[in-house]
């Protein structure tokens, strides 16, 4: 099992770790020993307990903010997924309404009627279009809140 040997807040501190953690461990390390550093500057040294606490309740504080921004993107991303999928549809019964009154249009619609019909279908594919960036800018922010 590897050891390392890892300073936070001034101070030294050899742990062991599964095979493979080491980068993972020192990365949580370097985030504590910033908290460490914060309090220290901000409150002056304190013991080594105190130190450790205060800095393991910043970096709790901040995963649970982020934890909560998480939960509202992957609820605008649900809702953004649910108006794509509203969208699809109604542009499918639009271009199948479209097919179905162009094939009869010959004998009862105008031109006019039928461009409507064509307009109509691209406001839809339009509507899509947008909807689906906006679904993949919610999955970008999603991702980088990961």
């Amino acid at each position: 099992m590897p050891e390392l040997l890892l300073e936070i807040g001034g101070r030294m501190f050899e742990v062991a770790c599964e095979p493979g953690q080491e980068n993972s461990l020192h990365r949580a390390a370097r985030l504590l020993d910033g908290e460490a550093v914060k309090i220290e500057s901000a409150i002056g040294r304190q013991p080594e307990k105190r130190t450790l606490l205060l800095a393991g309740l910043m970096l709790a504080d901040t995963t649970s903010g982020l934890e909560d921004r998480l939960a509202a993107a992957e609820e605008r991303l649900r809702s953004a997924e649910e108006r794509v999928r509203i969208a699809e549809a109604k542009s499918a019964m639009l271009a199948a309404n479209a097919l179905k009154m162009e094939t009869e249009a010959t004998h009862r619609m105008s031109a006019g009627d039928i461009e409507k019909l064509r307009d109509e279908n691209e406001e839809a594919v339009a509507t899509l279009t947008r909807l689906l960036g906006e679904v993949n800018d919610l999955t970008t922010r999603v991702q980088k809140v990961e």
